[in-house]
């Protein structure tokens, strides 16, 4: 037997909880690299942005820019973009107003939360970055809200959602910060990576909010979350609360909610909190992407 053959054989496909082996397509067992097997074993629709969460990327993406280069000069307010004018260029140049440049590192506060199922990875991501933005609810609430099934799945797009975008919906439902999702290749071009970079520091940062990410590793990735097997397919969504920049490299901060979940067998080894290069990061969610 071959060694890609004996790797999709153990290989099992799995969200926030390892599954049996058998989900993979029959085609996974002849591709030899991830972005390959990847294409080979995705299901998800992977829905267009709307033309309105497009225009807020791309304001988004302008205002941060603007202010990371120094052209907004009015006095910092912290995460304060209203919920009624999400497409204003005034609010959003409030949310990253800055005097005083981007600091080598920044985070909002850690609160990485067990997840309460093998599954609820997805609701718990939510619930973390809800709390760092001063609101509460409880995983269960927010499992029925993003349509997060039992087999394990909160869903990169095709939910039950507004947009059919599950994650950004709840985010945007429940607190004023506009979020909208964004995919990332993969492998990640070097563009997707600089793009990230500017986009994580701009939010965490400058307007003092947090992203969420959606992990895919696979038997044939490079670079996995910490703490993480390597032997298996794995889809997680996880809080990203914070950075850091040293020695020309910026690191994405992060906190893991199979940490302390005691339905995952593989929960000890798993840190709270980690970072990793953000090309790692990169890496890690090509083929889904991270909500900004």
């Amino acid at each position: 037997m071959t060694t890609i053959k004996k790797v999709a054989l153990v290989a099992a496909l799995l969200l926030c909880v390892l599954l049996p082996a058998g989900a993979i397509s029959a085609g996974a067992e002849t591709v030899s690299d991830e972005a390959a097997y990847k294409a080979a074993t995705d299901t998800d629709p992977h829905l267009p942005l709307t033309s309105d969460q497009q225009k807020m990327l791309e304001l988004k993406d302008q205002t941060a820019a603007n202010a990371l280069s120094g052209k907004t000069s009015t006095t910092p307010a912290k995460g304060k973009l209203s919920a009624a004018g999400v497409t204003s260029p005034s609010t959003l140049a409030a949310a990253y107003a800055t005097t005083a440049g981007i600091p080598l590192a920044a985070n909002v506060a850690k609160n990485q939360t067990p997840q309460q199922t093998s599954y609820w990875c997805g609701p718990t991501a939510v619930q973390e970055a809800l709390g760092q933005l001063n609101r509460s609810y409880s995983q269960a609430a927010l499992a029925q809200e993003l349509g997060t099934t039992a087999s394990g799945t909160t869903a990169w797009s095709g939910g039950p959602t507004k947009t059919g975008h599950p994650v950004p919906d709840v985010l945007n439902k429940h607190q004023s910060f506009f979020y909208v999702q964004v995919e990332v290749s993969s492998p990640p071009s070097d563009q997707e990576v600089e793009t990230y970079k500017s986009r994580l520091t701009a939010d965490i940062g400058l307007a003092g909010v947090p992203l969420i990410g959606n992990a895919w590793t696979t038997p044939y990735s490079e670079f996995w979350l910490v703490g993480h097997p390597h032997n298996v397919t794995i889809k997680h969504w996880f809080d990203i609360y914070g950075y850091r920049i040293s020695g020309g490299t910026t690191y994405t901060k992060y906190e893991d909610s199979v940490s302390g979940a005691t339905s995952i067998g593989w929960h000890d080894a798993v840190p709270a909190y980690s970072e990793l290069p953000s090309h790692q990061i990169m890496h890690i969610v090509g083929g889904r992407g991270y909500v900004w």
